[in-house]
């Protein structure tokens, strides 16, 4: 298998501000130990694809309900490769769990975000009960995929923002 990606945790301070932006402030000592607790995206077989991604603590999602997931992880990849994220087959088909932008694309060049490249998972209830998510629990999957482009035009500006950042380039 060819390798084409490297996770890794933001820093502390990344976790915590967004956290705080995402939820509210909390303890510093509970956002540590959250952050302590987070788990490298991991493929679980052989063969698959997909790396897991776990959630960093215990959620739960009412039905219409949708939250941005603040993960603590960031991923370097090969510059001709893009990051797709899909919800697990299990917690789609048997709770309505999906994501909210259908399938996220992390960009190469995302790393280089103010953010620290930290990814974000949007997801939402569709089904008719509580999706109840612990620490640690496989919620979503990453799956490498090398791209090629049609422009022909060399494009030589830089990423500066985070989500939705794509139009707010640096030349």
């Amino acid at each position: 298998m060819k390798k084409v990606a490297q996770f890794e945790k933001v820093s502390l301070e990344q976790f915590i501000k967004d956290w705080n932006q995402t939820f509210g402030n909390r303890p510093e000592q509970m956002l540590k130990e959250i952050y302590n607790n987070i788990k490298l995206p991991e493929r679980k077989t052989r063969y698959s694809a997909g790396h897991d991604f776990h959630i960093p603590f215990d959620f739960r999602i009412v039905p219409g309900g949708r939250v941005a997931i603040p993960t603590g992880i960031k991923c370097t990849m090969n510059t001709n490769y893009v990051m797709q994220i899909f919800p697990r087959s299990s917690l789609g088909i048997k709770k309505g769990m999906c994501i909210s932008n259908t399938v996220p694309i992390i960009d190469a060049d995302y790393i280089n975000a103010d953010n620290e490249g930290h990814i974000f998972i949007s997801i939402e209830n569709r089904g008719t009960e509580t999706i109840l998510l612990n620490s640690g629990e496989s919620f979503v999957q990453a799956i490498f995929v090398e791209y090629g482009i049609a422009d022909k035009s060399k494009i030589d500006t830089e990423r500066k923002g985070g989500i939705g950042s794509t139009g707010r380039q640096i030349e």
